[in-house]
């Protein structure tokens, strides 16, 4: 392949290939051939001019060159895109737009020079005849609107012959328009790469055993095995058992369905209650994408309170202007003073800058690893006062670290340990990740299965058939209160000596306590600073919930300076006091991780789950953190109260423009024309503003909102 050299600086390299252009499989094949030279650091073929980007050590610029040259123009290497892999449409989304608003500013110019005057005009007529027609049908269907008041400005302009004002106007409302596509097309893509969860194994059933297998190797016809937290990581079949499937992530609803044998089951949803085998129907990675594309649609659709009462404002200001423009050719009996408030009106900057204003928030986040699902919970975020923490996964490492396994008789802990891993590894949780990866550390094979009729008890434990006798693995009150497993005397004391401050895991068999297996769950690191921290930015209320026993609660609260905390709190507890909360006056903002917080998640003005926690509550939470860091909370709060001052600020700045130009028209200190082009200059002007990031990097500049 022959190229050019565009530009070319120090580990940097830009070339224009002979290719024309290139499609997007051959692009990302481009990337990977030239991406795999030893040195390179990024390598970015754009589809629409055949250019390549390559960034790199100096010493590789000679090998890539030749690895460009090497390249057949008639058989360019194609590379398929993972669904997760959204760069490369972004990318694909500023080139269009680049395009379209290049096109646009071009054919406008070269129209108006070249172009005979009588061609333009024509050319003007007919396409204001589009808008006028548009605000007749719109005022014929009973509603005043934007619309109707553009319309009217562009035909007022027409019938007075003032053809270029008309043109602008149009060409400023294209190029509008062409803006706030962009920003709405690269927040829905941004969203797609947060908002599907994909697990990366699952089991996969072989007859009368079952084995965990990474998500890749599923093929269609595998029957896989999905128990109660996990999310589905393909479209399937039931073929055996039946559970309550959480579909809000494909439907909307937050109701529960009920899913048996035939039921069809899809990629995404989460099950709460039961156990299903599934029968895959679709490859991974094909799985209901226009349902998922559906679902981003309408997540970037829960507006935020602020973007509908901007729109309801600007409707609601389009009769106050027709009002005023026939109060002011009553007075003075001058259609130049009167047509001011119908070519400079509040409406179009209103109604176009707020929308523009929180899209490009969600981009914004979504590009530094924060989804929100919805514009109104960046709005409810910023207007928060208190913080909710679940303990567990949360505000402790998604790590913890079996210590010890405690005997309470005769069974070896070793042997206590191999039966609790054989059970535990089933489910997605971090304290049965501890207890699976202990019993690796010791040597202790469990491979062979050992038990039968696995069930989940949400928030408890788990209920198992160990060669033929009822076992239960789980919290004090899973084992000793809805169990009744007597304690054995002292038992508890011993707990505390051997494992101070740890959680305890209580494993019974036929009815008898085998031991305890403790479990090390210590504290993220940095997490008093981030309390403080969220406490200056105006979350005055913090609260940690736990299932967790009382000592090791304190402990957690004490070292992270939370002065208010629960215990012991079952599922239903959070969400009640969660509920509590929302009803004595308080906006709520949940952290939560596990299957047993989804229903706080539910309760809360706006959830949030970080990547390391469960699929389900990923899956549930309105704002989802692609990292295990806390420190994006703070990153959210600061960009979330940002955005509210920006729209507030921008309101005002277009009122007060606005009135200024209206004024002056009015007076004719300035022409109508003058004030119309300075009028729709200004609205695009507010929208690009609007554009610009919010929150710049560096942690010391999240210090202050």
């Amino acid at each position: 392949m022959r190229y050019t050299v565009v530009r070319e600086m120090p580990g940097r390299l830009r070339l224009h290939l002979s290719a024309g252009t290139i499609s997007a499989p051959e692009a990302r094949g481009i990337e990977a051939a030239i991406g795999s030279v030893k040195g390179v650091k990024r390598a970015e073929a754009h589809t629409a001019n055949a250019s390549l980007l390559v960034v790199m050590a100096p010493s590789a610029r000679t090998e890539v060159l030749e690895r460009v040259a090497g390249l057949d123009v008639l058989h360019l290497p194609v590379a398929e895109g993972s669904p997760d892999d959204t760069d490369l449409a972004l990318r694909l989304e500023d080139e269009r737009f680049s395009l379209e608003a290049g096109n646009l500013m071009i054919w406008t110019a070269l129209r108006r020079l070249l172009l005979p005057a009588p061609l333009r005009t024509a050319w003007v007529v007919i396409r204001s005849l589009c808008h006028v027609l548009e605000g007749l049908q719109t005022l014929l269907a009973g509603r005043l609107t934007v619309e109707v008041l553009d319309a009217t400005a562009i035909g007022a302009s027409v019938l007075r012959g003032t053809y270029g004002e008309a043109d602008t106007i149009m060409f400023l409302l294209a190029l509008s328009d062409v803006l706030q596509r962009h920003v709405s097309n690269r927040t829905r893509l941004a969203l797609q790469q947060g908002l599907v969860v994909r697990a990366a194994t699952v089991w996969l059933v072989e007859g009368e055993t079952e084995r965990e297998v990474p998500i890749e190797d599923v093929r269609v016809g595998d029957c896989l095995r999905v128990r109660s937290g996990a999310v589905l990581g393909v479209d399937g079949t039931v073929v055996s058992g039946e559970a309550e499937v959480n579909e809000a992530s494909m439907t909307g609803e937050a109701a529960l369905v009920h899913k048996d044998v035939g039921s069809s089951v899809y990629f995404g949803t989460a099950v709460e209650e039961g156990e299903l085998t599934v029968r895959v129907t679709a490859p991974v990675g094909k799985a209901r994408i226009d349902a998922i594309a559906q679902m981003v649609e309408r997540s970037s659709e829960l507006k935020a309170e602020s973007q509908g009462r901007a729109e309801r404002l600007a409707d609601g200001l389009v009769p106050v202007a027709f009002a005023s423009f026939i109060g002011i050719y009553l007075a003075t009996r001058n259609i130049e003073k009167a047509l001011a408030v119908l070519m400079v009106d509040y409406s179009c900057a209103i109604r176009l800058s707020t929308p523009i204003a929180v899209m490009s928030a969600m981009r914004e986040s979504a590009a530094q690893g924060v989804v929100f699902k919805g514009g109104k919970y960046l709005e409810a975020l910023a207007t928060a006062d208190t913080v909710v923490f679940d303990k567990t996964g949360t505000l402790t490492v998604a790590a913890p670290r079996l210590v010890s396994v405690v005997s309470a008789g005769e069974v070896e802990p070793e042997e206590i340990l191999r039966l609790a891993a054989c059970i535990e590894e089933h489910y997605p949780h971090s304290v049965a990740s501890a207890i699976v990866e202990g019993a690796r550390e010791h040597g202790l094979a469990h491979d062979r299965e050992l038990h039968a009729e696995v069930r989940y008890v949400v928030a408890h434990g788990i209920a198992a058939n160990v060669a033929g006798e009822h076992a239960v693995i789980g919290s004090a009150h899973f084992v000793f209160e809805d169990e009744g497993v007597p304690v054995p005397e002292g038992f508890e004391e011993r707990l505390e000596t051997e494992a101070p401050g740890a959680s305890h895991i209580y494993f019974a068999l036929a009815g008898r306590l085998l031991g305890a297996l403790c479990v090390d769950d210590p504290l993220r690191p940095g997490t008093r600073a981030l309390i403080a921290r969220l406490r200056e930015l105006g979350l005055s209320r913090i609260v940690m919930l736990t299932g967790d026993a009382e000592q090791a609660a304190r402990v957690v609260a004490k070292s992270a300076g939370i002065d208010h905390y629960l215990a012991q709190v079952l599922p239903e507890d959070k969400a009640a006091e969660v509920e509590r909360l929302e009803s004595a006056g308080h906006r709520v903002v949940m952290v939560g991780d596990g299957i047993n917080d989804s229903p706080a998640l539910a309760a809360a003005s706006v959830s949030v789950a970080l990547a390391d926690a469960s699929d389900i509550a990923r899956t549930v939470a309105d704002v989802s953190v692609r990292d295990d860091s806390l420190e994006k909370l703070v990153y959210a709060r600061v960009l979330s109260i940002r955005l509210q001052r920006r729209i507030s600020s921008r309101y005002h700045l277009i009122v007060g423009f606005n009135t200024a130009l209206i004024a002056l028209g009015v007076a004719s200190v300035i022409p109508l024309t003058t004030a119309a082009t300075l009028h729709n200059l200004s609205t695009v002007g507010i929208a690009a503003l609007n554009t610009r990031p919010l929150v710049r990097q560096g942690r010391a500049r999240l210090a202050s909102a």
